[in-house]
């Protein structure tokens, strides 16, 4: 019997910028209501963050993010979605 041996390919970290690990709470806010979602900041980088949040359904694919600890608030654009895991973009 021969076995075949899948060969694993490790994922390529497209990021232009170092990924800083920051697990921090944050607020999502979107629409006119400026309705309000919860989340966890994986990391971040100067162009975006990777998120951990409660769900991904009727999450806007644009929204504003406020991370606990920094007074401004980034504007952002959903990039891919792995689960609960989100990827954004800074805008």
């Amino acid at each position: 019997m021969t076995r075949r041996i899948r060969s694993i390919q490790p994922m390529i970290d497209r990021r232009k910028d170092e990924r800083i690990p920051t697990h921090r709470r944050g607020v999502i806010k979107y629409g006119p209501a400026a309705r309000e979602m919860a989340c966890t900041v994986d990391d971040l980088t100067v162009a975006g963050a990777g998120l951990h949040v409660g769900t991904t359904f009727g999450l806007p694919k644009v929204f504003r993010l406020t991370v606990d600890g920094e007074i401004e608030t980034r504007h952002c654009r959903v990039i891919w979605t792995d689960g609960k895991k989100v990827g954004v973009s800074f805008e």
